[in-house]
């Protein structure tokens, strides 16, 4: 992944589904990108992928423009030799004054779209992609056909589990 030559005034990396917050981090972006990687852990469709170590890395502009990072940990010891990594993804657009229900779906977006590039669909309910979605002050994931919300991003997994 091309990383480009840009003076940041802060960079923070932490752990995909948290619990912690590197000191100094927008915590508002922490907590949004914490609650897509909590998704990320479910509901895939496509290579069987690893992502239980991989790490998110914010990097803020002067301008308050973030650009964010997912990249790939290390092989959990009970993953198989034909499982592969998550293979890293990056975006730039947030922007540490939005709300963290904005931030959220945004995230949310861009990584299904990087996603959707190296062919996994995610997240599934059946044979359909969920989207995310701003519905009153909450992020959520919305089956479109019905226009019906389905979970609150940050909480499908548990959903899936019920």
């Amino acid at each position: 992944m091309y990383v480009p030559d840009i003076d940041y005034v802060g960079v923070w990396t932490f752990p995909i589904t948290g619990p912690d917050a590197p000191d100094g981090a927008p915590t508002n972006v922490v907590t949004a990108c914490q609650a897509v990687g909590r998704d990320l852990q479910c509901r895939w469709h496509g290579p069987d992928t690893y992502i239980e170590n991989c790490l998110w890395t914010i990097s803020l502009l002067d301008d308050g423009h973030c650009h964010l990072a997912l990249k790939p940990g290390p092989r959990p010891k009970h993953k198989s030799a034909g499982t592969s990594p998550l293979r890293g993804l990056g975006f730039g657009g947030p922007r540490i004054e939005q709300s963290v229900q904005e931030l959220t779906a945004l995230i949310a977006g861009e990584v299904q779209d990087e996603l959707a590039g190296g062919f996994v669909q995610w997240p599934i309910e059946g044979q359909r992609m969920l989207m995310p979605s701003l519905r009153g002050d909450k992020a959520v994931w919305v089956a479109r056909s019905a226009d019906r919300v389905i979970a609150e991003i940050g909480t499908l997994c548990q959903r899936s589990a019920l």
